[in-house]
């Protein structure tokens, strides 16, 4: 008979994550515990019998335990789905990779992650561009009583003008909003754009004792930008974007 799965949510330090305390239930609405290996507090559960499909709902739990024990500890996430045959491969694996660990929780310790992403009002941008501009606004308005037939040269023109004023301004105002941020950050990554009007989606490394400036920023931001931009500011969460673990660490060592 075949030892039961154990579903892997992190890792933090013993020192900081004694136990399973707060941490409340799991994928399957279950326990959650807490191995204790070479000072490292492994978050674990009983993995669930079910195929784990990465659906909203499991997603939101395995963040919900990761944000819960990011109040007591600084914490190195594993991705969704990560599962050990055992625990006693886990245990194995973990011991092996444990000064791998601590020097990546090193890297994060003190600190969390927060995520802004800025996006352009709906057509806004588009009729900022046209008024700010008398050449382009001119060309515009020459267009409007003239078949398209006639002007189709015109209007290629047009929009790749308004096109380049675009690029220009985005990356303008990205600057703008980053610069604030920056030096509130330890380290930041920029994420991809998801769309024409996002013009930035960044990911902050912050020390907690600088999150609420950080807070602040963000509240002075919106009430500077809040007419022309939407801001969408997420966290604290754990650091994915920060750290770096092998994602073969679970298959080394896992032989007894």
């Amino acid at each position: 008979m075949s030892l039961p799965h154990v579903y892997v949510y992190g890792i933090a330090r013993s020192d900081q994550l004694s136990s399973a305390e707060g941490l409340g239930p799991g994928l399957a609405g279950g326990a959650v515990a807490v191995m204790q290996v070479a000072g490292l507090s492994v978050i674990t559960e009983p993995a669930p019998e079910a195929e784990l499909a990465p659906t909203r709902r499991y997603m939101l739990a395995h963040t919900a335990v990761l944000e819960r024990a990011l109040v007591r500890a600084s914490v190195l996430p594993m991705r969704f789905g990560t599962i050990a045959p055992d625990a006693a491969s886990l245990e194995r694996c973990v011991e092996a990779n444990a000064a791998a660990f601590a020097a990546a929780l090193a890297e994060i310790d003190g600190r969390v992650e927060l995520g802004v992403k800025a996006s352009w009002r709906e057509g806004l941008i588009f009729r900022e561009i046209i008024d700010a501009d008398p050449a382009l606004r001119a060309m515009r308005d020459r267009l409007v009583s003239r078949p398209a037939s006639e002007t189709y040269y015109e209007r290629i023109e047009l929009g790749r003008q308004v096109e380049a004023a675009l690029i220009a301004r985005r990356v303008r105002e990205a600057e703008a909003i980053v610069a604030t941020l920056r030096p509130l950050a330890d380290r930041s990554v920029a994420q991809k754009l998801l769309d024409e009007a996002m013009i930035v989606n960044e990911s902050f490394l912050v020390r907690r004792d600088r999150e609420a400036a950080f807070d602040r920023a963000m509240e002075e931001l919106a009430a500077r930008t809040g007419e022309r931009l939407v801001l969408r500011y997420v966290g604290p969460v754990p650091a994915y974007n920060f750290v770096s673990v092998r994602a073969d660490w679970l298959t080394q060592h896992a032989e007894g």
